[in-house]
């Protein structure tokens, strides 16, 4: 699939509005936000269990094949916690961009997904330690784009929405 672009009127032209007075457009929601439950047992970087990640309509699949491959590239559920692929600072999060004020995340529409932040911090470019190089290989070949890549440094997040 073709992502838009990361501008906000290209966000909003292909994913729709998430925001009303600051908040979360329930209306919206209603009509766009779908679960996906994960392939394999996985949690929150904080702790608790995740049961399902809330994702756009249009970009769910994508992520779900991405942790099909992510399965499939180890196998176990110890193989993929030894790889901490398990651990998820979330999905959907209405919420600005960080540093930002006028400028919302592509988790405000339901187009991210943090994989193990605490391990692959923000601001900081990809580093042997982090993310296993295969492992954001088999997002990318799902089609979602790594933050990681290219001197990027947001290592932790993958997401639908292009970086041209």
């Amino acid at each position: 699939m073709k992502w838009p672009n990361e501008t906000a009127a290209e966000l909003i032209a292909f994913y729709g509005n998430p925001v009303l007075h600051s908040s979360v457009n329930a209306k919206w929601e209603r009509e766009n936000i779908v679960d996906l439950v994960p392939p394999y047992a996985m949690r929150y970087s904080w702790g608790p269990p995740v049961t399902k990640l809330r994702l756009h309509r249009k970009c769910r699949d994508a992520f779900g094949e991405a942790l099909l491959a992510i399965k499939r590239l180890y196998g176990t559920q110890q193989d993929i916690e030894a790889h901490r692929m398990h651990l998820t600072g979330g999905t959907l999060m209405v919420r600005l961009k960080r540093g930002s004020t006028k400028s919302w995340s592509t988790h405000a529409f339901g187009a991210a997904i943090d994989i193990d932040p605490q391990r692959n911090p923000f601001r900081s470019k990809w580093r042997p330690g982090f993310i296993p190089i295969e492992a954001a290989r088999a997002f990318e070949s799902c089609g979602l784009i790594w933050r990681g890549a290219n001197g990027d440094r947001d290592p932790m997040h993958f997401q639908a929405v292009d970086r041209r």
